[in-house]
């Protein structure tokens, strides 16, 4: 009895202790006088999401019931206090105009034990201001325009894979264009020929899919609250089995390039290949740094360009006038130019341009940007400060569905990306790939990769919806980028 009443009472104190804690860390806003939103015990703000609710209309309706009143709010990841950036001038001077303050993203990495993440998205610091330096030429217009014919190479591929679906199937959305951005990605930036538009089930393929362990919100977390508590446990985000196939990919592969005569520039491996003979070894690249920024290509691109390119087709085939208007576009002016879809022809189809800016507006892929304050900030013309280690979300959604900035944001509308309607806006009210030092590098390859794609099947085909596509559309709120919940199936007719 006497045992059974000291278990009792230290689990008592056990559960005060961590009430306590829980009660002080979801009262920090509150102490520093701060306006905020009212936290729920353990899960703060983020109470449904990822399941009832995904993490974008949490940021919208904490954004739309704020905005105007300060420049920034406080609200909690959990435990996590973090800021929600409100004020459209305050995220320039994060990203842009102050961005020295703001240099990291804060988001986890273990390079040492888990070598894919030694990517730009995962370096913070010096090591991440080393390898933007080394990577950032490869990104050069010139580079990226001689990557255009593997481009269309790729997306030709596509007529042979749809030459098997019988005359107005229906097709899987999600799953063309995710064989195309593998096939992409494999081909530029691992140096290996892309098969997984004729052939699916490719290891390749496998192990773009599974490299990443069971997400959710609360390891992600986790990673932000306690980052050294995770190296020290040598915590590791991928899979050993992707880790272990893509470095052995790469390795080969560089071997195999070791001697090659080909131009550098005709892809992203090629030209990360060169870094590492570099004669400079603060620019020189080991094989483990080269593997982790070509599966930056996958960690970064694959998801986004797959969810883009599939809700702009979505979105076409349910307005065919506008649909037609973009079919149109693209075979006048592949008939001006006999060039195909190289830059000038690319740069020439306005509307098609249009419609994906769009998509990536009412569909952001990732709802948010993150930074991390890492010395006192004065917010201007206000009383705010942001303290060092303050989180910053920058709910890039939400200011995407802004009604001030975007009228009847649910209707899909390209004409709001036309020259004049953008010069109207903000600067920073269209952010899909973010701004300022820290802004996406891939940025200019990722458009040529989704217009090439589009392009591509829109000047042969035409969309439209079936029996089985979900109208309105409904989202896999366990996804941290926007997809929708369950395969997406659409009418494809030879034109």
């Amino acid at each position: 009895m006497e045992l059974l009443q000291r278990l009792l009472y230290t689990a008592l104190s056990a559960a005060s202790i961590i009430y306590f804690i829980v009660k002080a860390s979801l009262s920090h806003w509150k102490r520093r006088g701060i306006l905020h939103e009212k936290p729920r015990f353990l899960v703060g703000n983020l109470g449904g999401v990822g399941g009832k609710r995904h993490i974008s209309a949490v940021l919208e309706q904490l954004y739309e019931k704020y905005k105007g009143q300060a420049p920034f709010i406080g609200c909690y990841a959990y435990l996590k206090p973090m800021v929600l950036v409100l004020d459209l001038d305050l995220v320039r001077n994060v990203l842009i105009t102050h961005s020295e303050h703001f240099k990291e993203r804060g988001v986890f990495g273990n390079a040492p034990h888990d070598p894919l993440s030694a990517n730009l998205l995962q370096q913070d610091g010096a090591d991440w201001q080393r390898l933007n330096t080394v990577v950032c030429p490869a990104f050069a217009q010139d580079n990226i325009s001689q990557m255009l014919p593997t481009l269309e190479k790729v997306a030709s591929t596509m007529h042979r894979s749809l030459r098997q679906v019988s005359e107005d199937a229906a097709v899987s959305v999600n799953n063309l264009v995710d064989c195309y951005n593998i096939d992409v990605i494999s081909t530029l930036a691992f140096g290996i020929s892309g098969e997984t538009l004729l052939n699916s089930d490719t290891e390749f393929r496998r192990m773009a899919r599974s490299y990443l362990k069971d997400f959710n919100m609360f390891r992600l977390y986790f990673l932000m609250y306690f980052p050294n508590v995770a190296r020290l446990l040598r915590y590791k985000n991928y899979e050993q089995a992707a880790t272990d196939y893509f470095l052995k990919l790469v390795r080969q592969k560089l071997f195999e390039q070791e001697w090659s005569r080909l131009d550098k520039r005709n892809s992203f491996f090629h030209m990360f290949a060169e870094l590492k003979r570099d004669r400079d070894p603060k620019r020189r690249l080991s094989d483990e740094e080269i593997a982790a920024q070509a599966f930056s290509f996958i960690l970064m691109g694959l998801e986004t360009c797959n969810s883009a390119m599939t809700f702009c087709l979505y979105e076409l085939a349910l307005q065919p006038d506008l649909q037609r208007r973009v079919q149109e576009e693209i075979c006048n002016v592949l008939k001006r130019n006999e060039n195909g879809m190289d830059s000038k022809n690319l740069n020439d189809m306005n509307l098609l341009r249009q419609c994906l800016n769009e998509t990536l507006r009412k569909h952001t892929p990732y709802s948010f940007l993150l930074r991390n304050t890492n010395e006192d900030y004065e917010v201007p013309n206000s009383i705010f400060m942001l303290r060092p280690d303050n989180h910053l979300v920058i709910p890039i959604a939400a200011i995407h569905h802004d009604p001030v900035l975007y009228p009847e944001p649910n209707k899909f509308d390209p004409e709001r990306f036309s020259k004049e309607n953008s010069k109207r806006r903000h600067p920073m009210a269209f952010l899909p790939y973010g701004a300022g030092p820290r802004y996406c590098l891939a940025q200019k390859f990722a458009e040529n990769q989704m217009l090439v794609g589009l392009g591509t099947l829109l000047r042969d085909y035409s969309f439209s919806p079936c029996r089985e596509t979900p109208i309105p559309l409904v989202y896999d709120n366990k996804r941290l980028v926007l997809t929708p919940k369950d395969k997406l199936k659409l009418n494809v007719q030879r034109r």
